[in-house]
């Protein structure tokens, strides 16, 4: 994919860039699982993803068991014409995408949805990043707290917000202004209602595919930075990183901290 790839220090910047120019700022990731929301009825047709027919039947049985939060955390049932058509509009509409360029098979089939749906990213970004930006940008980050008033949507949102209130508030005159929990697809017109009592800079959200559709609608209906950080919501919460078997074994934890 011949699009700017940020590494995370550039992905940080661009971040603070958009807070002190008070600039919309969408950062999306688009996972193997969103990859295959928005692509759920292309693995039938399309010669590329009928190689990918077992990811798919995973995603869905993973995903209609409604485990609410977790590493098997979907969030979204399947079929769902109506969460692809958001969620390939969200992801249109992105500013920044992460995804996963490691992996093989997630890279070939998130690529190849991109480019049935003519998704053209304005820049990329490796998404294990978002595990440990706060720790291998810890300078930065701080900076993108400091003064700031922050906002948290996800399942384990309230657990993050007493985190980071503890480590950071007194410290960085940041404020966490609130904490929204978010379970399921249909829980987001009650996010998106919940969104108006709030006043904030930056928000930070870990939902899957939900994610995804409200840090675009963050971004354009209130002109205000959505990070969709994933698994980093976890190391807010407990300041431990989330790995797995690709993180440890294929990647490796102290290469990821130097992307």
């Amino acid at each position: 994919m011949d699009k700017k790839q940020l590494n995370s220090a550039q992905l940080m910047d661009r971040i603070l860039e958009s807070l002190n120019k008070k600039k919309p700022c969408s950062i999306v990731s688009v996972g193997q699982t969103e990859a295959v929301v928005i692509g759920q009825d292309l693995f039938n047709s399309d010669p590329v993803l009928q190689n990918f027919q077992t990811h798919l039947r995973r995603e869905t049985k993973i995903a209609n068991r409604g485990i609410k939060e977790g590493f098997h955390h979907r969030g979204v049932r399947f079929p769902n014409p109506q969460a692809q058509k958001e969620a390939l509009e969200a992801v249109k509409a992105a500013d920044i995408i992460g995804y996963n360029t490691l992996e093989p098979n997630a890279k070939t089939i998130t690529e190849r949805v991109f480019s049935l749906y003519n998704i053209q990213p304005n820049a990329i970004f490796e998404a294990n990043i978002r595990r440990v930006f706060m720790k291998s940008q810890k300078k930065k980050f701080k900076k993108i707290l400091k003064g700031r008033k922050v906002l948290l949507i996800g399942s384990q949102a309230q657990q993050a917000m007493s985190s980071l209130e503890e480590k950071y508030s007194k410290d960085l005159g940041c404020t966490i202004v609130g904490s929204i929990p978010i379970y399921e697809y249909e829980d987001i017109p009650k996010v998106k209602e919940k969104l108006k009592d709030f006043n904030f800079d930056i928000c930070f959200l870990a939902a899957g595919t939900n994610a995804v559709i409200l840090a675009s609608h963050i971004a354009q209906k209130y002109g205000k930075v959505a990070f969709d950080i994933g698994s980093g919501m976890e190391t807010f919460s407990t300041n431990e990183v989330v790995t797995d078997s690709f993180i440890n074994d294929i990647i490796g934890l102290d290469n990821l901290m130097k992307m």
